[in-house]
């Protein structure tokens, strides 16, 4: 015979069954409802009458009914004390709703199994607002993200505008004047300066993408550091003092010499212009070990660039690495500088930070991995000029430019335009020194692939690849070498003379 309720159990009894905002209810072992309160049936539907004695798995949708849900919950309940549980419910009239369940195991004092507490909120405008914010949040990404590349496609059609005037104009005047030897070879140098220069640029975007491909290098700071600190001494107005602090004994660090140049130098420039009246401008180095610091974790060097100019202001400190983001004035710089150094840090497995103050100056931290061996003196290799090089491009001017170039090396070119030409000029016993391909063409077959097809059936023959976009490349920078486009003629040679030996090679037919 049960036991009469006490006076403690009948308050807590009615106290359940006033809530209205939570559905609170009783299950027996096998899962059978064995009790209801107002706010289950508010929330769900049915009468203490129509449910009570019905499996509680009415509560779930048919899909996870199939899936066998409600015995897994009870199981966990029972192993555990407790499972929790965010997802659809049922109600009585089959309308679904977003609910946050809890159902607590229930023991005796013996520790038998007795039954389940079960709790349910119907959560659904909560998850609504959820999405909505989310939706709201996406949006605020898309407009921030079109804004961005705006500013990006503004500032490159402008600097590639002046660029392509220059040259335009240039090729204009000299073939007016082709009889004019000096002013066609000046304009042909105002030429080849303003494609050097878009060069530069395009180089700067594919280091903050970090998709330049770096020639990285043991490069020793001793001596690199000086040479920098003495080119921003004759760049700069005598007003602002550069001084250098090194520590008594720096590390190599493994880096692109060319690059890390070009990092310093931006942010000398970027001190020099905070500094219109003067100041000082302090380049540091030091060896740190770190442990988190901008997520790096081991030995570093650390270089860090200081002026004592006008300082960021904090609302625009976190967009100063965005390419084209510029506080500068109209054609006083192309916002490129500073995200060329965030690009060059993080390709480098290094990282970069700032502090500023406005009114104080502006200090960045340059953090770059220590080199796993000191730097060793490398001997060019002398220059072949002789064999014949199997060309494969498929813009034609570009192929034709480019034979012209090895022409002019006394390089034999045999030009191509596509991946299967060439397997098939190899393929009929072609003598050849040299493939030097384009990665990215049409046709079914880049020119990485061809250049793995080639080492499988001509392991003998060198090959050289080319691209101006290195993330066609991939990880294959250390199964051949690549020349970034767009390359000079030194670049071209230099390349040529570190694969090509004194001997001919021949292809086996």
């Amino acid at each position: 015979m049960a036991q009469p309720l006490s006076t403690d159990d009948k308050r807590f009894e009615l106290l359940v069954s006033a809530v209205v905002d939570y559905a609170i209810y009783m299950l027996d072992p096998q899962g059978r409802v064995a009790s209801w309160n107002a706010g289950a049936e508010k929330i769900k539907g049915y009468t203490s009458s129509e449910i009570v004695g019905e499996h509680f798995s009415r509560f779930y949708t048919p899909e996870e009914q199939a899936d066998g849900k409600p015995a897994r919950a009870l199981k966990i309940a029972a192993e555990t004390g407790r499972f929790e549980d965010e997802a659809w419910r049922v109600r009585k009239n089959g309308e679904r709703f977003w609910a946050l369940v809890a159902i607590d195991a229930i023991r005796d004092e013996g520790g038998t199994l007795i039954g389940f507490a079960k709790i349910t909120r119907d959560i659904s405008d909560r998850r609504e607002a959820q999405i909505k914010l989310e939706e709201a949040r996406e949006q605020l990404f898309q407009a921030q993200k079109m804004e961005a590349l705006g500013q990006l496609t503004g500032g490159l059609a402008h600097d590639f505008n002046n660029l392509l005037t220059a040259i335009i104009s240039g090729a204009e005047l000299a073939l007016r004047h082709p009889g004019d030897q000096d002013r066609v070879a000046r304009f042909l140098e105002g030429i080849r300066g303003s494609a050097q220069r878009g060069a530069s640029l395009t180089r700067q975007l594919l280091a903050f993408a970090r998709r330049q491909p770096l020639e990285a290098k043991s490069v020793d700071l001793a001596v690199q550091l000086p040479e920098t600190v003495a080119l921003l001494r004759h760049s700069v107005s005598t007003e602002i003092q550069v001084l250098q602090d090194l520590a008594g004994t720096l590390p190599n660090v493994d880096v692109d010499p060319g690059q890390l140049e070009l990092a310093l130098l931006n942010l000398g420039f970027n001190a020099r212009d905070a500094m219109p009246d003067g100041g000082k401008l302090t380049i540091r180095a030091e060896p740190v070990r770190l442990s988190g610091v901008e997520g790096l974790h081991g030995d570093f060097v650390l270089i860090r660039v200081s002026d004592t100019g006008t300082g960021i202001p904090a609302e625009i400190l976190d967009r100063i690495f965005e390419p084209f983001f510029t506080t500068k004035g109209f054609g006083k710089g192309t916002g490129l500088g500073l995200s060329q150094v965030y690009g060059f840090a993080r390709q480098s497995n290094g990282g970069i930070a700032v502090d500023s103050e406005l009114g104080s100056g502006t200090s960045v931290k340059l953090y770059l991995p220590v080199s796993g061996a000191l730097a060793e003196a490398v001997r060019a290799p002398t220059a072949i000029h002789s064999g014949r090089i199997l060309v494969v491009e498929d813009d034609a001017v570009v192929a034709e430019l480019a034979a012209e170039l090895l022409r002019t090396m006394d390089y034999e070119p045999h030009v191509v335009s596509s991946a299967a030409d060439a397997l098939h000029a190899l393929s009929r016993g072609e003598q050849v020194d040299l493939l030097f391909t384009d990665v990215v063409m049409p046709g079914g077959m880049s020119g990485l692939e061809l250049a793995r097809k080639v080492r499988e059936r001509f392991p003998e023959l060198p090959v050289l690849l080319t691209t101006g976009y290195s993330e066609a490349v991939g990880g294959s920078a250390s199964e051949f070498p690549v020349l970034a486009k767009p390359y000079q003629f030194d670049d071209l040679a230099k390349a040529l003379a570190g694969l090509l030996q004194p001997a001919r090679v021949p292809v086996p037919s």
